[in-house]
């Protein structure tokens, strides 16, 4: 027995899984789709096609190389690469913003307690965007965590070299404001990453509350970021190079604002996004 099946089968641990999920903004929808054998085929290393198999040219996710026994898995491979990195960002952030000097390499305490701000704010007010950045730090811990349990033996694994900030070689930043402000773009990739994965979803009705669970929690993250920051909370065009619009031929008479409408990246846009703004540690 799995994980998984082992948190379905039990209510006290199925009750804590939804606890620790429903913090993430994850629904009891999205856990209670995990039960399904759609999405957990082909799990545990499995080869086989299972449903929704899509290997043929609309698959984008196989082009890059993630796993899966098909689109589907692919998809959500596709998401836990993003939200691993995320996760160790966040992490890094957070113990940076706490002023430890091992924050590269120091492991995420099990207590929110544990840390409190111990740099200057700069030019966001102190408490929120502190309280702010601990609190998407443990829900990008818990969306990968999340991810991982789904996928079982076919999830993709996190780099072993690690992953590191491009700007000030490496250091999340000096201040709040500018660890806010190097973490946005981060965030404004995931919200764009997760819209931009949905046409290639076959089993939407299993898969989709899962990741829209996530994304709609992304898309939070980083109107709160923009709004500490003084931005326009968003949607913002052109906020991520090579964003796209849904929006692209609207009804005669209708008139659409800039921010009507979240904007998206394809896959490999995704991948070249990401790199410019975040590097693999050497």
């Amino acid at each position: 027995m799995n994980n998984l099946d082992e948190i379905m089968r039990s209510p006290m641990k199925r009750r804590a899984f939804l606890t620790r999920m429903g913090s993430a903004g994850l629904g009891a929808a999205a856990v209670a789709a995990l039960g399904s054998p759609l999405i957990l085929a082909g799990c545990g290393g499995s080869n086989s096609s299972g449903s929704g198999s899509n290997n043929g040219g609309n698959d984008p996710f196989k082009a890059l190389g993630l796993p899966g026994a098909n689109v589907n898995q692919r998809v959500l491979n596709f998401a836990l690469t993003l939200e691993i990195l995320e996760a160790d960002l966040y992490r890094q952030a957070l113990g940076r913003a706490a002023g430890f000097a091992d924050y590269k390499t120091r492991p995420l305490a099990a207590n929110p307690n544990a840390y409190s701000l111990a740099i200057p704010a700069g030019s966001v007010q102190p408490a929120d965007g502190f309280r702010f950045l601990k609190q998407f730090t443990y829900a990008e811990a818990a969306h990968r965590d999340f991810l991982m349990m789904v996928l079982g033996g076919a999830a993709v694994k996190a780099n072993p070299k690690g992953y590191s900030f491009k700007a000030s070689n490496g250091d999340p930043g000096s201040n709040l404001s500018a660890i806010l402000t190097n973490i946005l773009p981060l965030e404004e990739t995931g919200v764009r990453a997760y819209l931009g994965a949905v046409p290639y979803i076959t089993d939407f009705q299993v898969v989709g509350p899962a990741a829209g669970g996530i994304f709609s929690t992304e898309a939070r993250h980083s109107a709160v970021i923009n709004d500490a920051l003084g931005n326009d909370p968003g949607p913002t065009p052109n906020q991520v190079p090579g964003d796209k619009a849904v929006d692209t031929n609207p009804p005669s008479g209708v008139t659409i604002l800039p921010n009507s409408f979240e904007r998206y990246l394809e896959p490999a846009q995704v991948i070249q996004a990401a790199t410019q703004a975040y590097i693999v540690t050497a």
